[in-house]
């Protein structure tokens, strides 16, 4: 089945909280959380098939340390790993979430063409990706902002990491950089090559000088655990997308890019990027949208959120603001935003074509397939 035919989507006003990377920082130290009055979106869609992907990829094998030295838990557990597969269909997720020391890399919440997000944690440490209670006692700490992006083969290009000095991760080839920005105490940064031509890249922004250290980013990244190449499922199906647009990113329980790592445990159901012409799948250097978020070129989004997740009233019918539109239905609210780069015409023919399942139970939703 094609993706017109599978993807459902809850849309609804103005999108739910955007995040930029370095924007969530207050006084360029503390991740900080903030709406917008409406969700972006790109103007470029194009119908991708919501279907079954499979694709799950194992951890590649990496040399191995005598036990009772640095790093021997690490490597024998690599050697008990299959390879991550670099070349698994897009919208495929291919490896799982685990944990090395006080670092833990949670399972991927957005996969797109090129790449694949996942949000990491740190014992000891502060990462401000879900609701608080305004009212609440400030929690103090150090703070954490780290994600990993596995990239597909040919998608990453390692020459565009500035400054990077040579380091080998688990006998392959790697790149760091360290330094310190945006009022970080230490802001490290690790690509690998996971497999032939394919790149993994680790981004951590730390309060605390010492940790995560590059050691332990480096025995992070060597842990990557490949599992069965699995498609990613959402909640929606699509009867119509614009003429000329693809699908180039989708997210689970997330929004899109790294707008979701930045609120990952908000809650949100669904995210889908579509562009025109479809986004390049090599050369990168970053997800799409970059750092701070923005709407990638040509774009236009779809949010799936909860009621209380908007920042829109609920409405009867379809309603239009300043490039985006949004449809309520039971207590969800889906938003297709493109930036003005679609007339409020076509956003509502998306909105009026979407089917929604039941966003409580993820065994019923639609896998995605190219």
């Amino acid at each position: 089945m094609r993706m017109q035919d599978l993807v459902e989507l809850a849309t609804s006003e103005p999108p739910p909280l955007r995040y930029g990377a370095d924007e969530l920082l207050a006084s360029g130290r503390r991740v900080q959380r903030r709406r917008r009055l409406g969700w972006a979106a790109s103007g470029t869609a194009a119908v991708a098939v919501l279907g079954v992907v499979a694709a799950v990829v194992a951890v590649p094998a990496l040399t191995g340390k005598p036990e009772g030295t640095p790093g021997a838990e690490v490597a024998q557990q690599q050697q008990k790993q299959q390879p991550v597969a670099a070349t698994a269909e897009p919208f495929t997720f291919t490896f799982g979430g685990y944990r090395v020391g006080k670092l833990r890399v949670e399972k991927p919440i957005d996969v797109s063409t090129a790449y694949q997000l996942a949000s990491v944690y740190a014992d000891g440490l502060i990462t401000n990706d879900k609701p608080v209670d305004p009212n609440a006692p400030a929690v103090g700490g150090p703070n954490l902002y780290a994600y990993l992006t596995v990239y597909r083969a040919g998608a990453y290009d390692p020459s565009k990491l500035a400054g990077a000095q040579q380091v080998t991760v688990g006998g392959r080839p790697g790149l760091e950089v360290n330094d310190q920005e945006h009022g970080w105490a230490a802001r490290r940064t690790l690509a690998w090559q996971y497999a032939t031509d394919a790149w993994a890249v680790l981004r951590a922004s730390s309060d605390d000088a010492a940790f995560p250290s590059a050691k332990d980013l480096r025995d992070l990244a060597a842990g990557l655990p490949g599992i069965t190449p699995a498609p990613a499922k959402l909640p929606v199906k699509l009867s119509y997308v614009p003429a000329g647009y693809h699908l180039a990113e989708v997210s689970v329980h997330a929004m899109p890019g790294l707008n979701g790592i930045a609120s990952a445990r908000e809650g949100d159901y669904a995210g889908l990027v579509f562009s025109n012409p479809a986004l390049p799948t090599t050369g990168l250097s970053e997800p799409f949208g970059g750092e701070d978020g923005n709407d990638p070129p040509g774009s236009f989004q779809i949010f799936v959120v909860p009621a209380a997740n908007s920042n829109q009233q609920p409405s009867p019918g379809l309603s239009c603001g300043d490039g985006f539109c949004n449809r309520w239905v039971n207590g969800v609210n889906i938003q297709v935003s493109s930036g003005k780069r679609l007339p409020d015409t076509e956003m509502k023919k998306i909105l009026q074509g979407v089917t929604l399942g039941n966003v409580q139970d993820d065994s019923t939703w639609t896998a995605v397939t190219p």
